[in-house]
């Protein structure tokens, strides 16, 4: 019995100790598979959130009006007074407004009307709403109630004022003559013009004037 016994725990014991081992090697294999979940779970993580990231940039840059929006108006018309309360009507065949300053449009054939029905127009245009300055370029016409015909390539109009300028040649030609300039100026509502540089001026006799 004894020995029996003895025999018994003999054989008990290895596989006990054998137990333990695996159990221990087990648990080993378990914390290095959860830490490996755990790094996996982090990365990939990491990694959605980076391609979210990167492309929500990425549709930022592409897209037209992440920087605000750009609206093109076809035939506009702007109403104001100037500062003798007269009206003046300022149309277009398109209007864009700038998204660096909303007060500054861009015109296509832009046409400014007075209510003496002079009339001011040329091929592009831009409107500062704020101040009511109309800088026009590209065969500008301007046109008098008087019948005199003006034309430059880049006017300066301060509506508001009523007062015109420009820095390029001017050529006008009316019932009373011709003149031309390097640069004028038109005040005090057009009762006065200024003309400056290589000035030149051919007055019509009265007599021709009404062949």
């Amino acid at each position: 019995m004894v020995s029996a016994h003895n025999h018994s725990i003999d054989l008990w014991g290895p596989r006990r100790a054998t137990s333990l081992k695996e159990a221990r090697q087990r648990t080993a294999l378990v914390h290095i598979l959860r830490l490996l979940f755990t790094i996996g779970a982090v990365l990939s993580v990491g990694w959605l959130l980076g391609t979210i990231i990167e492309s929500s940039f990425r549709e930022q840059r592409s897209e037209p009006g992440a920087a605000g929006l750009s609206v093109t108006v076809h035939g506009p018309r702007f109403d104001g007074y100037d500062d003798n309360d007269r009206p003046y009507v300022l149309t277009a065949a398109t209007a864009q407004r700038r998204r660096d300053n909303p007060a500054l449009v861009d015109l296509v054939n832009p046409r400014l009307k007075d209510v003496a029905s002079s009339t001011v127009q040329a091929r592009t245009g831009v409107w500062n709403s704020e101040l009511e300055v109309l800088d026009l370029e590209g065969d500008v016409v301007m046109t008098d109630a008087g019948g005199y015909t003006f034309t430059s390539q880049k006017t300066r109009m301060y509506v508001r004022e009523n007062r015109v300028e420009g820095q390029e040649p001017l050529n006008g030609f009316g019932a009373v003559g011709e003149v031309r300039a390097d640069s004028y100026e038109v005040l005090d509502d057009g009762n006065r013009i200024i003309l400056k540089g290589n000035v030149w001026t051919k007055f019509t006799p009265k007599k021709k004037r009404g062949q």
